[in-house]
C-alpha cells in the first residue's frame, strides 16, 4: 500500500497538504476555502468524503480558512494542540481532539509527532510523521531552523519545508518596513538562503526529497528558490535528493514514498505514544 504526499497549495493565500495511506486520507491544514480544497481533491480523484482527519499546524487564516466548514460538512475530526485551539477560537467543530507536543498519535498507521517551531502564532506546530514507507518532516511556517527542528528532521526521508523569500527581494519589497522585519525575524518566515544553509550544514543522510513550501508571490521567484536549493545540494554532494516546488494555484507533484524509498526504514519515534479516537 502506497504512502503518498501531495501539497494541494502553499503560500500566504492558503495552505493544505494531503497525506494518504491505504484507506486513510489526512489533510494537514485547510487554509484554502472548503470549496477550493474539495475541487483540488476531486481533480486528484479523491472524494472529500474520504478524508479521515485534519491536522492543524497553527491558527493563522492561511492554514485554517476552510477547516471549520470542511470538517462540519464532511464530518471530519480535527486535531491540534490546546494552544492552537485557544487562539483559533472555533468551538463548533463536532469532533475535536487535542494533541500533546512531542507525543506520537497513530492515525491508522500514520504516526504524527507534533513539535513546536518558531513562528508568530501563539503556538505553531511542525510534524514528524512516521509512515510504513518512510519518515516525513513537515514545517511550512518557520522563522528559524532551531537545534530542535534540525534534530527532528535528522532521520527523515522527505522534508516539506519553507523557502519563503529571497533576502534581497524582501529587502526591496513593496511591503511596509515593519512587515519586512516581521518576515525576516526569527518568528517570521524562512528565506531561501537560510534553507540553503540548513541543507549544507545539517541535511540528514536519509533525505531523498525536499518539497519547498510557502513561496512568496511578492518576495520570491520559484526559479530562485529552486536554484538556491539545488546549489546547496550540489555543494554538499547530494545529487540523490529530488526537489519539488509547490504553488498557490495548483497541487504540486505527488510524492510516492514507496517509489522514492524502495526499502522500508526501521521505525524511529519518540518514547510516548497515544492513540486518539479516529474514524
Amino acid at each position: 500500500m502506497a504512502v503518498e504526499l501531495t501539497v494541494l497549495g502553499s503560500g500566504s493565500a492558503g495552505n493544505a497538504t494531503l497525506l494518504s495511506y491505504a484507506d486513510t486520507n489526512v489533510l494537514i491544514d485547510v487554509g484554502l476555502s472548503c470549496r477550493e480544497v474539495s475541487r483540488r481533491l476531486e481533480r486528484m480523484h479523491v472524494n472529500p468524503e474520504s478524508i479521515s482527519a485534519i491536522m492543524i499546524t497553527h491558527a493563522h487564516g492561511d492554514h485554517t480558512r476552510g477547516a471549520r466548514v470542511f470538517a462540519r460538512r464532511h464530518g471530519v475530526p480535527v486535531y491540534t494542540t490546546n494552544g492552537v485551539w485557544d487562539e483559533w477560537g472555533v468551538t463548533d467543530i463536532p469532533t475535536a481532539y487535542s494533541l500533546d507536543l512531542d507525543t506520537l498519535v497513530d492515525l491508522s498507521g500514520l504516526r504524527f509527532m507534533p513539535f513546536e517551531i518558531s513562528h508568530d502564532a501563539s503556538e505553531t506546530l511542525g510534524f514528524r510523521i512516521v509512515t510504513p514507507e518512510g519518515i516525513i518532516g513537515y514545517a511550512t511556517d518557520v522563522g528559524v531552523m532551531t537545534s530542535d527542528l534540525i534534530e527532528s528532521f535528522r532521520d527523515c526521508n522527505v522534508l516539506v519545508v519553507e523557502s519563503n523569500h529571497a533576502t534581497e527581494l524582501l529587502r526591496v519589497s513593496p511591503y511596509a518596513q515593519s512587515t519586512r522585519e516581521r518576515i525576516a525575524g526569527d518568528s517570521g518566515h524562512l528565506s531561501n538562503e537560510a534553507l540553503a544553509e540548513f541543507i549544507e550544514l545539517h541535511l540528514g543522510p536519509n533525505v531523498r526529497c525536499l518539497v519547498l513550501a510557502h513561496l512568496s508571490r511578492v518576495n520570491n521567484v520559484p526559479e530562485l528558490a529552486d536554484v538556491s536549493c539545488r546549489e546547496a545540494l550540489a555543494a554538499c554532494g547530494r545529487s540523490d535528493v529530488e526537489v519539488v516546488l509547490t504553488s498557490q494555484d495548483c497541487p504540486a507533484k505527488t510524492i510516492d514514498l514507496g517509489v522514492l524509498l524502495p526499502t522500508m526504514p526501521a521505525f524511529s519515534g519518540g518514547t510516548r505514544q497515544t492513540a486518539l479516537p479516529f474514524h
